[in-house]
């Protein structure tokens, strides 16, 4: 099983993050964040599915 592991940013990264510096920058933020959204949710049904213990089914 994967593991997952949370890591800070640095303040540079944070502030990169936070104020894109043009059009592709902004682009590619908001792609990040959609991709960071939909990582969460899928760990949050796989969290919820163990806990229910329908590991067995394939389908979310």
């Amino acid at each position: 099983m994967a593991r997952i592991v949370e890591i800070l940013p640095q303040d540079s990264e944070m502030e990169e993050l936070t104020s894109p510096k043009n059009a592709q920058a902004a682009k590619a933020l908001k792609r990040r964040q959609e991709v960071k959204r939909r990582l969460d949710d899928y760990l949050e049904r796989a969290e919820l599915k163990k806990a229910l213990g329908l590991d067995d089914e394939d389908d979310f």
